[in-house]
């Protein structure tokens, strides 16, 4: 896996309801205007990063990662309690010399929603590979790619970790393969598929 090449990505993060492709409402949105501070830590032998977060709008929020469950979570004051957090669209920098795995992924846009909204009213979690999916990316120097839809996508347990896989379709209708590694929180680029390969369609 190691020998393919890690991308810069934007990742789009939904735990509350099934969408087909990523969106936002602007009544619950708020947009990041600085990480106030970020660090890293095991808690109980699960990854998890912490974040204080000031939003665009002078907001205050505590927000937590669970790297192995993938799962954002308002780290909620007594008058937060009522709220969630949801649709988080999370910048992942392929650099991996930063302070903490925390300064790795930043949250740049989400949602923060009374519990009475949210869509999923079992306390069931989506399968890991549909708590994810990649939103835009950058390959070499091409450019970022938007990516329209998610052609196809599986989980694959090697027993170290888990590879998250994904072929995107962009906005152009080309396909690319790429993966997820749980435990080193890396995209990778594998190819861009040929159309006529996806059998499926």
């Amino acid at each position: 896996m190691n020998k393919y090449p890690v991308v810069e990505i934007l990742v789009f993060f939904c735990r509350h309801s099934r969408l087909p492709k990523p969106i936002w409402r602007k009544e619950f949105t708020h947009q990041l205007q600085r990480v106030r501070s970020c660090h890293s830590k095991n808690v109980g032998g699960i990854k998890k990063s912490y974040y204080n977060i000031e939003t665009k709008e002078g907001q205050i929020f505590e927000i937590e990662f669970d790297q192995e469950e993938l799962l954002w979570s308002l780290v909620t004051t007594k008058e937060q309690e009522q709220l969630v957090i949801d649709r988080v669209l999370v910048q992942v920098r392929r650099h991996k010399h930063q302070p903490s795995d925390a300064h790795r992924m930043i949250p740049l846009r989400f949602e923060i929603l009374p519990k009475e909204e949210i869509d999923r009213r079992t306390p069931i979690e989506f399968a890991l590979i549909d708590r994810l999916r990649p939103y835009r990316f950058k390959k070499g120097k091409h450019g970022s790619i938007q990516v329209s839809r998610i052609e196809t996508s599986h989980m694959e347990n090697t027993m170290i970790t888990k590879h998250l896989h994904f072929v995107a379709e962009d906005t152009e209708q080309r396909f690319y393969h790429l993966v997820y590694t749980l435990d080193q929180l890396d995209w990778r680029f594998m190819q861009e598929v040929d159309r006529e390969f996806l059998f499926v369609r």
